[in-house]
């Protein structure tokens, strides 16, 4: 059967990845998207846009309607949980629809950020909704060190606030190879699963890593809490954002995010992409532009 899925976050890094995966196993997408006008790339690859976002729950109801999966990637905030529970309702009302959930890495009641802490509110409210469902919890993406690639290229150095703490990180390629897997299989419902990459590895490992693949050095500079703080709010974070990051740093730098799992390859068949691959295939060309 051919089925219908709605992708909310389409135009995000995972997104983006896990739609061409679905058009070619020939899926009809739906995309739930702020303005049409800016999603042009989308209607023309034969996505049917629905304009709309999650304060407004009659537009999502329609974009929800009749659908067979969704892939729910709602935003990081202060109102996540309210956000996501008008997505959830939508698909609630509509049906059996089959919910694949993006969360967030290590989601509890006791998690050491608020996010952590909201995301395991809704996975909650999903888990009691009835609906089928899997829930997906990944490590930190590699391509977060692309926040880094205007330094390494004017001073060497990278700056961040994990300390010397390692870290399962994931290539967001893989989280979306576990999403496209997810919407057209199945035998992983009622499961949730916490997708890391192949390795512990350090900022100190990634710099080094960088070093020999531009032949210069790169070096991993890390900073106090408080300045990755100032950072965030510089960036137009808001204070929201500032303390999650801050939390966020802190536990990995206490080696919080030491560990690695399995749970690609038991959702796609294969090995999850190691940060060397990661540099390779994806950071390489853009310290050449």
């Amino acid at each position: 059967m051919r089925k219908t899925i709605l992708v909310t976050g389409a135009t995000g890094n995972i997104g983006s990845y896990v739609i061409p995966q679905l058009l070619e196993a020939g899926a009809r997408i739906r995309a739930l998207v702020r303005n049409v006008s800016k999603a042009s790339s989308l209607a023309e690859a034969g996505i049917t846009l629905f304009e709309g976002d999650f304060s407004n729950p009659e537009k999502v109801k329609r974009a929800v309607a009749d659908v067979d999966a969704i892939l729910a990637i709602t935003p990081a905030g202060p109102e996540a949980v309210i956000q996501g529970n008008v997505l959830l309702n939508a698909a609630k009302n509509s049906g059996s629809t089959y919910y694949v959930r993006l969360s967030a890495i290590g989601a509890a009641p006791d998690a050491p950020t608020e996010n952590g802490r909201l995301h395991f509110q809704s996975d909650e409210t999903l888990i009691k909704s009835g609906l089928p469902y899997t829930i997906l919890r990944p490590h930190y993406f590699m391509q977060n060190i692309f926040g880094s690639l205007n330094t390494i290229k004017t001073d060497g150095n990278m700056y961040w606030g994990m300390g010397d703490g390692k870290l399962g990180m994931i290539d967001v390629r893989d989280i979306a190879d576990c999403c496209a897997s997810l919407l057209l299989g199945s035998g992983h419902e009622g499961k949730i699963y916490t997708p890391t990459g192949p390795d512990t590895i350090s900022f100190h490992d990634i710099a080094d890593t960088i070093s020999k693949g531009i032949g210069k050095p790169v070096t991993y500079v890390p900073i106090s809490i408080e300045a990755v703080g100032e950072a965030i709010r510089n960036a137009g974070w808001g204070e929201w954002g500032a303390n999650v990051m801050m939390d966020y740093s802190r536990a990995y730098a206490e080696g919080w995010g030491e560990f690695t799992n399995d749970d690609v390859e038991i959702i796609t068949g294969k090995k999850s992409r190691s940060f060397q691959q990661f540099y390779d295939e994806v950071f390489a060309d853009t310290l050449k532009s």
